[in-house]
């Protein structure tokens, strides 16, 4: 069963047979909803169009972008630490190669998020780099 995520804001939403009947991050007020209407996409479809770019910014802090952009632009940023790496915010693909580049790095040792309509991602992403990365993530 498919996780569909909402195409304008990038949040991920549990399992189901068909898409969410609305987005309740889109409802909000704040939020812009497209002329067309709200609309759903999977991870597996997600990957087949977009990737992710990775740029560092300094010694230690790596960004990681969808391209080309999908929903709102979202960004996480890998901060790498000799006591462990702590992923900044969260983005909506998390394809093989960030996860590659993550457990390259080291695993993470913890995940913050900036935004809390992002937190329905940290399911997909920990689970993923926990995986691969064996106890240290969390």
């Amino acid at each position: 069963m498919p996780a569909f995520i909402c195409s304008t804001c990038g949040t991920q939403y549990p399992p189901s047979e068909a898409p969410p009947a609305h987005c309740p991050v889109c409802e909000d007020e704040r939020q812009f909803i497209p002329p067309e209407g709200q609309s759903w996409t999977t991870l597996e479809r997600l990957k087949i169009s977009h990737h992710n770019g990775f740029r560092q910014y300094e010694p230690g802090l790596i960004g990681i972008g969808t391209t080309p952009k999908f929903a709102i632009g979202q960004r996480a940023l890998l901060l790498c630490t000799p006591e462990g790496n702590i992923l900044w915010d969260c983005i909506s693909l998390i394809d093989d190669a960030t996860v590659t580049l993550i457990n390259g790095l080291g695993g993470l040792r913890a995940i913050a998020y900036f935004a809390s309509a992002l937190l329905h991602d940290a399911g997909r992403l920990e689970p993923g780099v926990r995986e691969r990365a064996g106890p240290s993530a969390r």
